[in-house]
């Protein structure tokens, strides 16, 4: 279970360190896979990851932490999926309009989670 969260942790802090550092191409990549996949495969991805953290929570030293991000990750895969209110579509929206210094600070906030993410580890 170390094994998921040493994978989960090291992709975040890959996400961040990107969006941090090449944040143009971050953010065409992020555009490029909206509109390239179909919103149900696109649901699969947090609600996978999410699975993945809870699965793996109790080797963690704040297992409590690591589930809520799971439970989180399953619910987002749900709204995505089930897309109401056409969810989807504002989020989208969102990230198109949303300025270098935010992806840099999504970046931020991705590096820190999983460092501590992998800190946790017992």
């Amino acid at each position: 279970m170390k094994y998921i969260i040493y994978l989960l942790g090291f992709l975040w802090i890959a996400a961040g360190a990107i969006a941090i550092l090449y944040t143009g191409d971050y953010k065409a990549y992020l555009k490029a896979l909206m509109v390239r996949l179909d919103r149900k495969f696109l649901a699969l991805i947090p609600a996978i990851f999410g699975l993945l953290l809870l699965v793996a929570a109790p080797s963690t030293g704040h297992s409590w932490f690591i589930g809520v991000i799971g439970v989180l990750g399953i619910v987002k895969g749900a709204l995505i999926y089930f897309n109401p209110g056409g969810i989807l579509e504002l989020s989208k929206d969102w990230l198109e309009e949303l300025s270098d210094q935010g992806y840099r600070l999504i970046g931020i906030i991705a590096l820190v989670l999983g460092t501590v993410v992998i800190s946790w580890i017992q």
